[in-house]
């Protein structure tokens, strides 16, 4: 059998030490490292492990590394957390300002609505749902060229009495009862048959501030008690 070179052999060493070269070449390659020192000695060289210098300096230089790493990675997860804690917070906070605040007049309903006398004190009641509210103006109306006292008021809901607050079942029997003041006082009273709570803000919060207009009111309101 005619000897192999060695520079073929050491051309096929590396395939032969990562194991990938056929049964025949394998032979081939043992056969060859027996009988030759300089092939086996190579061989060998290749097949050790490489391992890098490494001191004390480097390791805990390393460490130092690892460890503004991980410092580093644990702040940013908490900046991420607290960061979605107040997210969520203020979505939370935005929804029930907006739910709170969107609110509607509830029409006038006798059925629901009364006028009470309690021993010269007038009340107004609501057993209605979905109770937010109630708004009270107490104000003058010239009726017949004479002055009178009058009251107008309506109650309200919000977004969040209608579909929150019934879903914790609260009670609004105590919130739908108001005093309306002195029966010797009041001359008539009216129901809004309109947004007060707006229009009042309006009023309050326009530039310049504008005075309640009474007949307005009056006209969009209905009587619903008189002395």
């Amino acid at each position: 059998m005619k000897k192999i070179n060695c520079n073929i052999i050491r051309d096929i060493l590396p395939l032969y030490l990562d194991d990938v070269v056929c049964d025949d070449t394998k032979e081939l390659v043992e056969d060859h490292l027996n009988i030759c020192d300089s092939c086996r000695m190579e061989a060998e060289i290749l097949g050790q492990n490489i391992a890098l210098p490494t001191n004390r300096n480097i390791k805990l230089s390393d460490a130092k590394v690892v460890k503004k790493l991980k410092n580093r990675l644990f702040r940013k997860k908490v900046v991420v957390s607290v960061i979605s804690v107040v997210v969520s917070v203020a979505i939370v906070i935005g929804i029930y300002a907006y739910m709170s605040l969107t609110s509607s007049y509830i029409p006038y309903d006798s059925a629901n609505i009364r006028i009470e006398d309690d021993n010269g004190e007038l009340y107004v009641s609501y057993d209605g749902d979905h109770l937010a509210g109630t708004v009270i103006v107490h104000t003058e109306v010239t009726i017949d060229g004479e002055e009178k006292d009058a009251v107008i008021f309506s109650y309200y809901e919000t977004l969040w009495s209608r579909y929150v607050e019934p879903l914790f079942n609260q009670s609004q029997e105590e919130s739908g009862i108001c005093g309306l003041g002195d029966k010797s006082e009041i001359d008539r009273i009216y129901y809004a048959e309109f947004d007060l709570d707006a229009y009042l803000d309006y009023c309050s919060y326009s530039a310049p501030t504008k005075e309640w207009d009474t007949e307005y009111m009056i006209e969009r309101s209905e009587m619903i008690w008189s002395e």
